[in-house]
């Protein structure tokens, strides 16, 4: 037992930069307490010991940002340890440091082998006294809010399960109003509108934030947050208004034609992407199509053409039809033909392509 907390404290002093002269202390060393007056301690937690936040509001972890963290981790040491509660007598659910903590596992696994390993096998943290499950969620919440702004998947997912945690104890629905208080928020129109995306199809959710959904997998031994590659990092988002607009086009495709909804939505908010349709535009074309006073684009072109340009779009590729792919097909082979035929004449390789230019001898035979 003894080794064991000389490895935890070790590990705090490396990653808080104290040197090993410096009086330690004991392994838990006591700390003020906290601004609602419950008490608090501050120790280093072996990473085998954590097991993720299930009201961790944020869903993945940017593969860039992550290693910025790393860099920075490697240079100045952890600047701010994690917030802990207490589960049981060894191990920790994590509050708020999810990224601080998926950064401690990269580099454990990146200095196997090495004298610098043991560097990473704990994580400085502050244990909080324990928390009931809604102080566990608004605090999570908050957190992550505050060092970065959530998509609007993973706010309104958070802010919808707080509401459930509120409600079970007020014994009602708890209204909007009640919810952004609990979290400090003002706009309590934006969470009730929040509560309404909540409610919207995977494959509008998908379309606003432009990036697959990430399905948490409850595995304490997994990486508390999955990491999202760079290559495949999510385009630009549409807003709050935008994105209820189109749920609302889902839920009329639904009434018309419940198997062609998904694919009819997708399309359209692919569409608006690429043009980057304003809001005003979407909530037009929206309101025309469920009016009826315009019709659905049943296949956007793969390819514009003009005297000046031909642009050719690469995402609608894959769901063109195959007579829309041969027109393309032809067009860029007859693109190919021109650039052989300009090619042949700069060079007079063929004098057949360009007869001004012929042998003095063909000229007396023509005439």
């Amino acid at each position: 037992m003894a080794s064991s907390k000389k490895t935890i404290l070790s590990a705090f002093r490396r990653a808080t930069n104290e040197t090993p002269d410096e009086p330690a202390g004991s392994q838990r060393q006591p700390l003020q307490q906290s601004s609602d007056g419950l008490p608090e301690r501050l120790m280093a937690v072996p990473l085998n010991q954590l097991e993720s936040n299930p009201s961790q509001p944020r869903s993945t972890a940017d593969e860039e940002k992550l290693e910025e963290l790393i860099a920075a981790i490697l240079q100045e040491g952890l600047i701010q340890p994690i917030a802990v509660r207490p589960t049981s007598e060894s191990t920790y659910q994590i509050i708020a440091g999810h990224r601080r903590v998926a950064a401690f596992q990269r580099l454990y696994e990146r200095t196997k082998g090495t004298d610098r390993q043991r560097h990473y096998e704990a994580i400085p943290a502050i244990v909080k006294a324990p928390l009931d499950d809604l102080r566990m969620a608004t605090t999570a919440f908050i957190e992550n809010d505050q060092r970065e702004n959530l998509n609007l998947v993973d706010e309104a997912a958070a802010l919808s399960k707080i509401r459930d945690i509120l409600s079970a104890r007020l014994g009602r629905e708890a209204t909007a109003r009640e919810v952004a208080k609990t979290v400090g928020k003002q706009d309590e129109q934006r969470v009730g509108r929040l509560f309404r995306f909540h409610e919207a199809p995977d494959v509008v959710k998908e379309g606003v934030i432009g990036q697959r959904l990430v399905t948490k997998i409850d595995n304490n031994e997994a990486a508390v947050l999955p990491v999202l590659k760079t290559s495949v990092k999510a385009q630009k988002p549409f807003d709050l208004h935008a994105a209820l607009e189109f749920s609302r086009l889902h839920k009329y495709f639904v009434a018309k034609a419940p198997a062609k909804a998904d694919e009819k939505t997708k399309r359209i908010m692919e569409h608006a992407r690429e043009e980057a349709w304003p809001l005003r535009r979407i909530q037009g074309y929206v309101k025309a199509i469920i009016s009826g006073t315009t019709k659905v684009q049943t296949e956007h072109p793969v390819f514009s053409d003009d005297p000046q340009r031909l642009t050719v779009y690469l995402p609608r590729l894959a769901s063109a039809s195959p007579e829309m792919r041969e027109a393309l097909r032809l067009k860029l082979n007859a693109l190919i033909d021109e650039m052989d035929r300009l090619d042949a004449l700069n060079g007079d390789t063929d004098p057949a392509l360009h007869p001004n230019s012929s042998p003095p001898s063909a000229l007396i035979k023509l005439t």
